[in-house]
C-alpha cells in the first residue's frame, strides 16, 4: 500500500530524476493505485487521444545503462499539442510517484521493443522508468540547478517558482514566459541558436507540458490553458500557449 510522504505541490520542490533503483518490483495494489490516478489526470488538449502501458525490462530499449523494475509507455495520437500534453499528464504522474516514496525518471532516449501498442493510431512519445530508489529519493531546494526567475520570465514573478523547478532534457530549461495585462502568462519555447537535433526538438515541446503540469499542480482551482489567445511573437522563441493561476 502506498503511503503518503508528501502532497504533490510539496513534490515539485524535492523531487529528483532517480536513475539506480533495486530490483524488486512494486506490489499490485501499488501499481493499480498508479494506474487509477493516471487515468483521471487533467489533460491539457481534450481532443487528443492518448495512452500508457506499465511494462517490464524485457519489453524496452535504451541508451543508458539505467535498470528499473517499472518502465511507463507513453503513446498519442500525433496532432498539433500533442507533446505538451503528454509532459503535462504524465508529470503529474511523475510528481505522485516521488509523493508517494517511489523513485522516477523521464527517459528520452529510450523506445519499446518486442511490444505493439493495441492503439495503433497512436505513436509512442517517451517513457519513464520507476521503482524502489536506491539512495535518496529526495532533495532540498539549494540542490537544484536552475536558471534565475529572470532568466526564464519577462519580470520577477514568484508565482513561476514552481515551474522553474520542473525538469527538462539535459536540463535544458527551454520555457519562458511573459506576463498579459489581465494577469494571464504567456508561455514560449526557446528557440537554440544552434539546431536541435529532432529528437531534442521534441523532448523540449514535452518539457514545455511538464512546466505547465507544475504550475497546475500549484494552483489546481485556478489554472486553465489556451492555444488561442493573441499574442505577442518573439525573437527566438516559439509561442505554446496562455495560461491563468
Amino acid at each position: 500500500m502506498i503511503v503518503d510522504n508528501m502532497d504533490l505541490k510539496e513534490a515539485i520542490y524535492r523531487r529528483q530524476s532517480i536513475r539506480k533503483y533495486n530490483n524488486v518490483p512494486l506490489d499490485s495494489q501499488t501499481l493499480d493505485g498508479l494506474r487509477a490516478f493516471i487515468d483521471n489526470t487533467r489533460v491539457l488538449n481534450p481532443n487528443i487521444k492518448w495512452s500508457y502501458d506499465i511494462v517490464g525490462p524485457e519489453n524496452v530499449r535504451m541508451i543508458q545503462r539505467f535498470k528499473s523494475p517499472h518502465y511507463l509507455l507513453m503513446f498519442s495520437q500525433n496532432r498539433e499539442n500533442y507533446l505538451q500534453n503528454i509532459g503535462f499528464i504524465f508529470q503529474q504522474v511523475d510528481l505522485y510517484l516521488q509523493s508517494n516514496g517511489i523513485g522516477s525518471c523521464w527517459i528520452g532516449a529510450g523506445s519499446p521493443k518486442g511490444y505493439e501498442n493495441p492503439n495503433p493510431e497512436e505513436d509512442f512519445v517517451i517513457m519513464m522508468i520507476f521503482g524502489n530508489p536506491k539512495g535518496e529519493l529526495y532533495r532540498e531546494i539549494t540542490q537544484f540547478e536552475r536558471k534565475i526567475i529572470c532568466e526564464i520570465s519577462d519580470r520577477r514573478d514568484d508565482r513561476l517558482m514552481p515551474a522553474r523547478y520542473a525538469p527538462s532534457a539535459a536540463n535544458t530549461q527551454s520555457w519562458y514566459f511573459t506576463h498579459n495585462e489581465d494577469g494571464s502568462y504567456n508561455v514560449y519555447r526557446n528557440k537554440r541558436r544552434i539546431r536541435l537535433n529532432k529528437k531534442m526538438e521534441k523532448w523540449n515541446q514535452v518539457d514545455i507540458g511538464i512546466a505547465l503540469a507544475h504550475m497546475y499542480v500549484a494552483n489546481p482551482e485556478t489554472f486553465e490553458f489556451s492555444r488561442d489567445r493573441p499574442h505577442e511573437d518573439l525573437k527566438n522563441k516559439v509561442f505554446e500557449g496562455s495560461f491563468t493561476i
